[in-house]
């Protein structure tokens, strides 16, 4: 029985340090998806130990528009996307791998608000009934650098599952509200809540990255 047991835990352990099935040149292609929307990767392998890869991830969007007592009438898009470019290195060859790289953001949130005497907007406790405020907010950092961890369990013939998470580092979030019509620009400005918003954005400063896929290696 001890045999037994010794020889189970023999498999375990090796299965832990197995070689990759990657080799120098070996090409994949993954599909999945993430925090960014669908993800579309290919990955090309310099050694068992290290490839580069590249990420589209895109295709998540949100309209909404509407009207509420104190925002005026609404329209709003927020878009998540954009392009990473990475580093993956597998220091024990196997299935494990940490990951770095930069991330090309094109994340962007736009909402027009209008105001009517039936829809004001307030600002700084005054209701205006005319005018416009356009809302605008994306990654202070359009390029930013981005780390992972994540782990490709094979199965079949070229096939595998790969999960992953990690950061992107923002730098914060850009929020701005620009007035239009009659709505002056300084009252926006001097709004205490506009300010807490402004803060509240600057640190925002790490994006959530959470990604799965299925990959064929050729």
């Amino acid at each position: 029985m001890m045999r037994l047991f010794a020889a189970t835990l023999a498999i375990f352990i090796s299965a832990g340090t197995l070689p990759s099935a990657q080799e120098q040149g070996d090409v994949s292609v993954a599909l999945g998806l993430s925090t960014l929307g669908a993800n579309v990767e290919v990955a090309y392998a310099i050694d068992p130990n290290f490839r580069v890869r590249g990420a589209l991830m895109g295709g998540f969007s949100v309209e909404e528009s509407g009207t509420e007592g104190d925002t005026g009438t609404y329209d709003g898009e927020a878009t998540l996307g954009g392009l990473a470019v990475l580093g993956d290195f597998y220091p024990m060859a196997n299935g494990w791998r940490v990951s770095g790289g930069l991330f090309f953001s094109n994340t962007e949130i736009d909402a027009l608000a209008e105001a009517s005497a039936d829809a004001p907007i307030e600002i700084n406790g005054v209701d205006q009934v005319s005018g416009s405020v356009r809302t605008t907010a994306k990654f202070e950092n359009t390029v930013a650098p981005m780390i992972t961890t994540g782990y490709d369990l094979r199965f079949g013939d070229g096939w595998s599952f790969n999960s992953e998470v990690g950061v992107i580092f923002t730098g914060g979030v850009d929020l701005e509200a620009t007035a239009g019509g009659a709505i002056d620009q300084s009252l926006i400005n001097d709004d205490p809540e506009y300010q807490d918003a402004l803060d509240d954005a600057r640190d925002l400063t790490l994006f959530p990255y959470i990604g799965f896929a299925v990959s064929y290696q050729y």
